[in-house]
């Protein structure tokens, strides 16, 4: 009797070590899995292209946002980093709304379905992105502390252009 005790209590504490170790996985990457989930969300439900037609338009919107003349202007028009932050992420946003409206009518029905891995594959790795472009272009990190999890994949400025790269990886790979 006394060995099922021990072993029950074993199991107690194996269950509650795996389930800190989940809650604090969970904690530091929470910003990427909502992110994730609501990228996929949008991938499941706006139809066959909308995924790629967001994917393309970051890109796009991007290249506006860095050659547009007067971005710094107005960016630096308030002191506080998060009047910045916010005017940076408003700007680009104008830049890439237009664009994807553009690019999801030209490619309605020009690709095939994709299926739910590949979805959230696209997901991730478009909100590993949108997550660098939030530290590197944003400068997001200057007025919110992240997670050191998170800095470590997001901070390094060589990390940057893989992050960049990753969306368009996996469209070649995954976009029929």
């Amino acid at each position: 009797m006394e060995s099922i005790d021990t072993s029950i209590l074993e199991i107690g504490s194996l269950a509650t070590s795996f389930a800190g170790d989940a809650w604090l996985f969970g904690g530091n990457f929470l910003i990427l899995i909502v992110l994730t989930i609501i990228l996929l969300f949008f991938a499941m439900r706006g139809g066959r292209s909308a995924l790629i037609s967001l994917i393309l338009s970051l890109y796009a919107g991007y290249a506006v946002y860095l050659v547009f003349p007067y971005t710094q202007s107005i960016v630096n028009i308030a002191d506080a980093r998060i009047v910045q932050a916010f005017l940076s992420i408003v700007l680009y946003s104008i830049a890439t709304i237009p664009f994807y409206i553009f690019i999801k009518r030209i490619t309605g029905g020009g690709f095939g379905s994709l299926s739910v891995i590949q979805n959230f594959i696209l997901a991730f790795l478009t909100a590993g992105f949108v997550m660098a472009l939030a530290y590197h272009v944003f400068e997001v990190n200057n007025i919110y502390s992240f997670p050191d999890p998170l800095n470590q994949l997001f901070a390094p400025s060589g990390y940057f252009f893989y992050w960049f790269l990753a969306p368009l990886i996996g469209l070649y790979f995954l976009a029929h």
